[in-house]
């Protein structure tokens, strides 16, 4: 091109694609506002036609490879979160080894809001979206996350999920369920016989899996948690300490409340505190997650050490796998450590 040239615009690649400007747009952009990209086809036609005239969607573009950047969209529920802050730290360390950028999202735990950003994806053109939002039994809600991921999938990103999940894409998990199982018959050893437990919504899969793990490990030495003892809120320091309300005219015949993370037991105890009640003399209150941060004010906390930062370290390996045609694992398990009063117990 001429420096006396004009840039193409996308009038130009339409016309050199045969197609209307509105399909080009959706082809180039990968499909916005709830409307689909087209077939494959007409897709590799738009994007020939681009490359031909020189025409980039935008200045952004020029940093694109092979037509994606070299970005991985990194999606979480709060990023005030404990956990989610600990995982953001992970992904953004292991990214800067690789080269690629973070663009962290977040949901809010809004349902509605997550289906929102996945459809917002298709224009940004990542080269990977890993999802670490709390999946749930509300099977309408996963089916539209599946299909919304697939179409991601489908124009290219390389999906991976965060978490106990049914929707299809490669996953980086931890086993829940058993750790919650060994912290709760570690504490039923040490002598503790009357427990409640707090816990997230009754629908996210990670709060069953805690819940269900506490309550099996108990069972195996004898003890069970009636169902008004098991209190679910919201997974935060706020639901934990809300959740002490519920639990108020019964504390007095309690030894342990177990919270299934870290932050809600800070809100179980700064409740407990302002009742008067002392932790761990009178109640012993437990963790889930063993986030760093929480090391100095919670010493020999009871909790599990779920590697969080890991999470995103090893989400992003099984994403730049997918980008170089290897064939990964499609599940990559990692350890969590049940800490029982600041003493390490067993890996699983």
């Amino acid at each position: 091109m001429s420096k006396s040239a004009k840039p193409a615009t996308l009038a130009d690649v339409a016309r050199l694609a045969g197609v209307s400007v509105p399909a080009a747009s959706r082809a180039l952009n990968g499909g916005v506002r709830g409307k689909q990209s087209g077939s494959p086809e007409l897709r590799s036609r738009v994007e020939e036609a681009a490359r031909t005239l020189g025409y980039s969607v935008s200045p952004a573009a020029q940093a694109i490879k092979g037509g994606r950047a070299r970005t991985v969209a990194f999606i979480v529920g709060d990023i005030d979160d404990f956990g989610s802050a600990t995982m953001i730290a992970g992904i953004m360390h292991a990214a800067e080894e690789h080269g690629v950028s973070v663009a962290v999202r977040t949901t809010r735990d809004d349902s509605a809001r997550e289906i929102e950003l996945l459809a917002q994806l298709r224009g940004e053109r990542h080269l990977a979206v890993v999802m670490a939002t709390s999946r749930t039994t509300d099977a309408a809600r996963e089916a539209a996350v599946k299909e919304q991921l697939k179409v991601l999938s489908d124009h290219g990103a390389r999906i991976v999920v965060i978490g106990d999940n049914d929707l299809g894409f490669p996953t980086v998990t931890v086993d829940n369920r058993h750790a919650a199982r060994l912290l709760a018959e570690g504490l039923a050893d040490a002598g503790k016989r009357r427990f409640a437990m707090v816990s997230g919504p009754d629908i996210e899969l990670t709060a069953l899996e805690r819940v269900g793990g506490f309550a099996e490990g108990l069972a195996a030495r004898g003890i069970e948690v009636a169902e008004r003892d098991i209190v679910h809120t919201e997974f935060s320091r706020d639901g934990g300490y809300r959740a002490v309300e519920q639990l108020r005219d019964r504390l007095a015949e309690l030894d342990v409340i177990a919270a299934m993370s870290d932050a809600m037991a800070v809100g179980v105890i700064a409740r407990l505190r302002e009742l008067g009640v002392s932790t761990p003399a009178d109640i012993e209150v437990t963790g889930f997650d063993h986030v760093p941060m929480l090391g100095d004010v919670l010493p020999g906390f009871s909790t599990v050490e779920v590697p969080l930062e890991h999470f995103g370290g090893a989400a992003l390996e099984l994403a730049l796998a997918l980008d170089n045609g290897a064939v990964p694992a499609e599940t990559i398990a990692l350890s969590a450590t049940p800490i029982l009063h600041g003493t390490p117990l067993v890996t699983v």
